[in-house]
C-alpha cells in the first residue's frame, strides 16, 4: 500500500516560508501582550469533556469537537478553545494577585468543514484579564487589540471592532417581547445573521419567533440600530442600567480616540458563557467577509469550580485568519516573505578543507551570526548558486590558500564587492 503524502484534512503543516510568516505574526501578538503587562501561560491539549460541556455550548461540543473515550474510560475532548481551561487553571490556584493578566498561543481543534481561514487544527491567540469587574478591563483588552492592528500597520479603512453587550441585549430583547423560553434561540439566530442573506435570515428569525411577525420586526429593528442615540433605541431602553453601561463604555472608547470600535447590537457572540460587553474584529475591506477575532466579558465561568467567583474578560484570535487578512492587504513585509535562513554562506572547496571551514563557521556563530556551511560536496559554482538561491548576503570560500594564509575572501552577493581579511577583519566588516 502506498502511503499518502497529504496530511489529514484540516490539520496544519508549515513549510519554512509559511512558518516564517506565522512566526512574524505570533511574535507581534506576543510583544503587544508583553508590552501591556500580560504574562504567557499554556494548558493541556486534552481536557475532560464536562469542562467544555458546562459552558461552551451544545453546538460547539456536540457538533464541532473531537470528543472520545480514552483508555481509562474517561470522556475527553481536544480543546476547541482556551477560556474554560483558563478558568479551571485560575480556580485551582490558591491566593492570586488579582487582576490576573495572561495570554497564550494554544493549538486548538474543531471538527468543521475545512475552508479558507477555517481548519480543524489551528493556532489561536488568547488574551484575558481575570479579577476585575470594571469596564476598564474591557477597555484594556480592546486597547491591546487596537495596538496589535497598529503594529501590523493595518489602515482603519479595512477593519472595525464591532461591539455590544449580552446584558444589554438580554434586556432589550425582553423589552421587545422575547420570552425567556426562546431567548437563547434568538441569541443564536442573531449570531448567524452575517452568515445568511438578509431575506434568508429574516425568515429564519421568523421561525425562531414562532411566526410572530411583529416580534420578528422588533428584533430586526434592534440589531439594525447603528447609534446609541437612535430615538427608537433610547425610548425602548429608558431607565435601563444595562443601556447606561453601554453608553458609559462608548464614552470611554471615544475618550481614547478608538474610532475603530463601533457599537453593533448584532454582535452577541455564540458561546453561552459571555455575560457583558462582547466584541468582534471584522474585515471591512471587502476581501474577507468574516470575523477575525471575538471576545467579551464572562462573569460566571470560574465559579463553576466552587465558591470562588472571579470575573473575566478577554478574546481569542485565529492566527491563520489574521495571517490571511494581512496577506490579502499586502501587510506582510517582503523581508519576512523572502527571509534568508543565514547571514553568511561558507563554501568548502574540498574535503580537506572541511575542518578549517568548520572552525571558521564555529567562530562566526559564536559571534551571533547565522552561518550555513556547505554539506553537499558540490563544485564551488553550484555552492555559489545555492547561496544566491537562499538569498544569503555574504559568501566566504575556504580553500588551501585561505588555510595557509589565514586570510579569507568574503563576497557580498548583493552588490558583488569582495573583501579580504582575517577572521577578526571579517567580523568587523560584518558588524
Amino acid at each position: 500500500m502506498t502511503l499518502s503524502t497529504k496530511p489529514l484534512s484540516g490539520m496544519r503543516q508549515r513549510l519554512p516560508n509559511e512558518f516564517n510568516i506565522e512566526k512574524y505574526v505570533t511574535e507581534i501578538l506576543s510583544l503587544s501582550s508583553v508590552q501591556a503587562g500580560f504574562q504567557e501561560y499554556d494548558g493541556p491539549v486534552i481536557e475532560p469533556l464536562a469542562l467544555f460541556a458546562a459552558k461552551s455550548g451544545g453546538e460547539l461540543v456536540g457538533r464541532q469537537s473531537y470528543c472520545f473515550t480514552d483508555r481509562g474510560k474517561r470522556e475527553v475532548i481536544l480543546r476547541p478553545e482556551m477560556t474554560p481551561s483558563l478558568a479551571r487553571m485560575v480556580a485551582a490556584q490558591g491566593e492570586l494577585q488579582l487582576p490576573v493578566r495572561w495570554f497564550s498561543m494554544p493549538l486548538c481543534y474543531r471538527y468543521e468543514r475545512p475552508q479558507r481561514g477555517r481548519v480543524r487544527e489551528f493556532l489561536q491567540f488568547n488574551l484575558d484579564i481575570l479579577g476585575s469587574e470594571s469596564l476598564s478591563a474591557e477597555l484594556e483588552v480592546i486597547m491591546v487589540l487596537q495596538e496589535i492592528m497598529n503594529s501590523f500597520k493595518a489602515p482603519s479603512s479595512i477593519y472595525k471592532i464591532g461591539w455590544s453587550s449580552r446584558r444589554f441585549m438580554s434586556d432589550a430583547l425582553s423589552r421587545c417581547g422575547v420570552h425567556i423560553e426562546i431567548a437563547q434561540e434568538v441569541f443564536s439566530a442573531i449570531d448567524k445573521r452575517d452568515k445568511m442573506t438578509e431575506e434568508k435570515w429574516a425568515n429564519f428569525l421568523l421561525g425562531v419567533c414562532k411566526g410572530d411577525s411583529v416580534l420578528t420586526g422588533k428584533v430586526v429593528s434592534l440589531v439594525s440600530v447603528e447609534s446609541l442615540s437612535d430615538p427608537w433605541l433610547v425610548s425602548l431602553m429608558a431607565e435601563s442600567s444595562a443601556f447606561e453601561e453601554v453608553v458609559k463604555f462608548n464614552n470611554l472608547l471615544l475618550g481614547l480616540g478608538i474610532t475603530s470600535a463601533v457599537f453593533s447590537p448584532a454582535i452577541v457572540r455564540g458561546l453561552d458563557y459571555y455575560t457583558g460587553i462582547v466584541f468582534e474584529l471584522m474585515d471591512t475591506g471587502g476581501q474577507n467577509n468574516r470575523s477575525l477575532c471575538g471576545g467579551g466579558r464572562y462573569d460566571n465561568l470560574v465559579g463553576l469550580f466552587g465558591n470562588k467567583k472571579i470575573s473575566g474578560v478577554g478574546f481569542g484570535l485565529g492566527v491563520l485568519t489574521l495571517t490571511l487578512f494581512l496577506e490579502t492587504y499586502g501587510l506582510i513585509p517582503n523581508s519576512v516573505k523572502k527571509a534568508s535562513p543565514a547571514d553568511v554562506y561558507v563554501a568548502v572547496a574540498s574535503k580537506d578543507a572541511v575542518i578549517s571551514a568548520g572552525l571558521l563557521v564555529t567562530s562566526l556563530r559564536s559571534h551571533g551570526y547565522r552561518v550555513m556551511m556547505d554539506v553537499s560536496g558540490k563544485k564551488l559554482g553550484k555552492q555559489y548558486k545555492e547561496a544566491s538561491r537562499y538569498g544569503i548576503s555574504y559568501l566566504i570560500t575556504v580553500d588551501f590558500e585561505e588555510i595557509d594564509t589565514g586570510k579569507y575572501k568574503m563576497k557580498n552577493l548583493l552588490d558583488g564587492s569582495v573583501f579580504t581579511g582575517s577572521l577578526d577583519d571579517l567580523i568587523g566588516r560584518l558588524e
